[in-house]
């Protein structure tokens, strides 16, 4: 059985960020880009040798028309894709750039007539879902795993159950979707430890000095 992991790289990263965050580990969302999946993985679905695949957007452009705040965000997401590409280079996992990052309207200020912007991902969901189709029907795979918790993917998942793939939903444990889990044949959990552990193993804690501290000569 040929198994692939199918993960919604941001929005991944977003949860796993939030319970960092929660467990006192970082202090900023955007400082989450290297975490060892191989090893996450490995804890979540052991005894497997899964090809793991990243869904990403593809290289963002600095922004100039939209504002300071849009130009500075341009250059710090520019940044961090960077980063996370690195890191899943170095820990073997494929990063499939299938989406784009646009700039699209907020809402207008009553009072002064302002537009505010926001990026927003698009494109990203519909590459994994028709991945996910084309691997099932080309029997590239029969075990789907999905990091994933959008319900825009529930087609797509139909239609690996209707060719007898075996589905197995990897979500965090009060972020699962219902639905999705209805229709997996079996739901894992991504437990605290276990991301904490997968962050720390490429991004070591610091320690502070002490007098028993080994001191460099």
């Amino acid at each position: 059985m040929k198994t692939i992991i199918y993960i919604d790289g941001q929005n991944f990263l977003y949860k796993a960020a939030e319970r960092l965050i929660d467990a006192g580990v970082v202090t900023d969302k955007q400082a989450v880009t290297s975490i060892d999946l191989p090893y996450l993985f490995s804890q979540i679905v052991p005894h497997l040798q899964p090809e793991i695949r990243f869904y990403g957007v593809k290289k963002i452009k600095r922004q100039t028309r939209f504002g300071a705040d849009i130009k500075r965000k341009s250059v710090q997401f520019a940044n961090n894709l960077r980063r996370v590409r690195s890191c899943l280079q170095k820990t073997g996992v494929k990063f499939c750039a299938t989406g784009t990052l646009k700039v699209r309207d907020r809402d207008q200020c009553k009072q002064c007539g302002a537009t505010d912007y926001k990026y927003q991902e698009k494109g990203v969901d519909v590459g994994l879902a028709v991945d996910i189709v084309n691997d099932v029907l080309t029997k590239q795979t029969d075990h789907v795993i999905l990091v994933s918790s959008d319900t825009d993917l529930i087609p797509a998942i139909k239609i690996a159950k209707a060719h007898h793939a075996q589905l197995t939903y990897v979500g965090f444990n009060h972020q699962l979707t219902k639905a999705i889990s209805k229709l997996a044949d079996s739901t894992k959990i991504i437990h605290g430890r276990n991301l904490i552990t997968a962050y720390e193993r490429l991004n070591p804690p610091h320690r502070p000095f002490t007098s028993n501290s080994p001191q460099t000569p």
